[in-house]
């Protein structure tokens, strides 16, 4: 063939078009064609992705699994009549596929791989064999151009051993397309086979999978990307720091040519050397050091370094959408690697990145994370239909550093985490349950002695704290265990014992409802007094289930059938006053009182 043919039909196929062979040969068009598409003789730019696409089965990153048997199966000469290849974006099947196609015709091959220097190897990268067909599953969908393929399997093949079809993206084939392939896909001619490619597995009729070998390409590491990207860029003469490799293969999610394109808008920019802060300019996006600082802020519930580091972000021109993403994957990383403790075999990223997420997992509690993943998720949805998504984004990073703001289950999960870890820690002593039944206090907490402390000293969202009696005189003190309230078991003062049978249970939804409660026994009930602004705990533990459950643990505590009662002290006493000492005297003379 023609030298400069060839030459044309090569810039042809880079330029986008399907070469086509002319009869006639006419140098002079030829030459002047090749001007026009080579700018007068420089070769048009292509993207690395494209330079750089493998050729060879050792070539495709990440995949030895398939490449693997794909090189036996060629090296044995049992080869399938139909293969299909799936996985997500960019992880090498079209690649495979065409080396594949290659290999089966190759007349030298090596070791399974296509020699790439033989007359049909080099006629099928060129694409002037045509025995190689690739199509397009999402435009080339109808039942027509299936039988136009049905048509064409029946010719022998002009110069290669086998015709290949590649049909890629297989999935947005017509249900009817499909049915009028499946008896050529099943019993094709000796010298025909398929390779069909999909991102959308459950998509593709279970009829065309049974005909078909299936092979499953994973996401690639971004240590094999950063190790891919290393060798290009030596190749073409450039450097690059190990953080911006794999900032850049982070961004990639496990797509080589995601990554690669990635790469390609940042060697534009740099100056023979690729470094971390060129990539974070250049893609628009918050480094990890700020994705940190922000996490430890939530952590600490530090709203105001928040919302400054927020106000940073934006300052610097970042995308508030694309930064919130960034952090709701990085929380992600964070809850993955506390609750598995292994960031190594979880966590796609660098080693100083993965360090830092196993110093966040010290300080932040489960809840607080799930809490605070839940916020982002709802912020971004919001934030779509928003006129003012910072203001979305804002108010959620405040509930997430201050969980008080909310009443919701999940901010009382949160709350009630922190303060068992202060317990833990010793931040929070605790001394034992007053004989009384009151709730349990810090040993150093001051007694409230006037209204005005009771005011300071109780939380909306928590039980009514009950006023302490000033110290007996020593001589008063008896070694002797308080008497039971009237009516028999004194079961408010093994209210804590009642509380962890609760949650052992089955109880375990009301479990922070009771830790706002406080347990008194009255006339042998055993009375569960909320605060008077505690309704929404009141109508959940109210219910008869949840009574039945608290008076069966009860009776598992105390050995004894103790009736259960829920109230308010708004409904028993007046302001001012102790409800529960209001409880006894009302229980004095109404001997059946109903409370529920």
């Amino acid at each position: 063939m023609n030298a400069d043919l060839k030459k044309c039909m090569m810039l042809h196929k880079a330029a986008g078009f399907v070469p086509i062979k002319p009869r006639r040969i006419d140098a002079a068009f030829f030459s002047l064609e090749a001007n026009l598409f080579c700018g007068g003789g420089r070769v048009a730019y292509q993207a690395i992705y494209r330079r750089w696409r493998p050729t060879v089965f050792d070539d495709v990153v990440g995949q030895e699994h398939i490449t693997k048997t794909l090189k036996n199966q060629i090296m044995n000469n049992s080869t399938a009549h139909a293969y299909l290849f799936c996985g997500t974006r960019g992880t090498g099947k079209t690649s495979t596929a065409k080396i594949l196609a290659r290999a089966v015709n190759c007349l030298n091959p090596k070791d399974g791989n296509p020699c790439n220097e033989c007359s049909v190897c080099r006629g099928l990268l060129d694409e002037s064999i045509l025995d190689v067909t690739e199509l397009d599953g999402a435009s080339k969908n109808k039942v027509e151009n299936i039988r136009d393929i049905i048509d064409d399997v029946m010719f022998l093949p002009s110069v290669a051993r086998k015709k290949v079809y590649i049909i890629d993206e297989v999935h947005m084939v017509t249900q009817q397309a499909f049915n009028a392939l499946l008896k050529t896909l099943e019993e094709p001619p000796e010298h025909v086979m398929f390779i069909l490619a999909t991102t959308e597995l459950n998509k593709v009729p279970i009829t065309v999978l049974s005909r078909c070998q299936q092979f499953e390409f994973r996401r690639i590491t971004n240590k094999d990307i950063s190790g891919r990207m290393e060798k290009i860029l030596a190749a073409d003469g450039y450097e690059a720091e190990g953080a911006a490799l794999s900032l850049i293969a982070e961004l990639g999610d496990g797509s080589m040519r995601d990554s690669l394109s990635v790469l390609d808008k940042c060697v534009g920019a740099s100056d023979g050397k690729l470094a971390y802060d060129d990539v974070v300019k250049i893609v628009g996006i918050a480094d990890n050091d700020a994705l940190y600082s922000l996490s430890v802020c939530i952590a600490s519930g530090d709203t105001k370094a928040a919302l400054e580091k927020i106000d940073e972000v934006i300052e610097k021109g970042k995308e508030l959408g694309l930064f919130a993403e960034r952090l709701m994957k990085y929380l992600r990383d964070v809850l993955v690697v506390k609750i598995t403790g292994n960031a190594e075999e979880f966590l796609n990223t660098s080693a100083e990145n993965r360090n830092k997420i196993e110093e966040l997992t010290e300080q932040f509690s489960k809840e607080r994370l799930i809490r605070a993943i839940d916020l982002l998720c709802a912020a971004s949805a919001q934030a779509r239909y928003s006129g003012f998504p910072r203001t979305l984004y804002e108010m959620a990073l405040v509930k997430m550093c201050e969980p008080e703001m909310e009443e919701t289950e999940e901010a009382l999960l949160d709350r009630i985490s922190v303060l068992e870890q202060k317990v833990k820690e010793g931040v929070i002593p605790i001394s034992a349950a007053p004989a009384d039944g009151g709730p349990r206090q810090a040993a150093d907490a001051p007694p409230w002695d006037t209204q005005e402390d009771l005011k300071v000293n109780q939380r909306a969202d928590t039980a009514l704290p009950v006023k302490k009696e000033k110290a007996k005189p020593a001589e008063e003190h008896t070694d002797q265990p308080a008497a039971p309230a009237a009516g028999g078991t004194d079961a408010a003062s093994r209210w804590p014992e009642i509380m962890n049978y609760v949650k052992s249970h089955g109880g375990m939804p009301i479990f922070p409802h009771l830790a706002l409660v406080q347990a008194k026994m009255v006339n042998g009930k055993l009375c569960v007094v909320f605060g008077d602004n505690a309704l929404v705990s009141k109508s959940v533990i109210s219910k008869p289930a949840n009574v039945k459950l608290i008076e069966e643990a009860a009776k598992s505590v105390t050995g004894e059938d103790i009736p259960v009662a829920c109230v308010t002290s708004r409904e028993i006493g007046i302001e001012g006053d102790d409800p529960l000492k209001k409880l006894e005297e009302l229980s004095k003379t109404h001997s059946e009182i109903e409370f529920i």
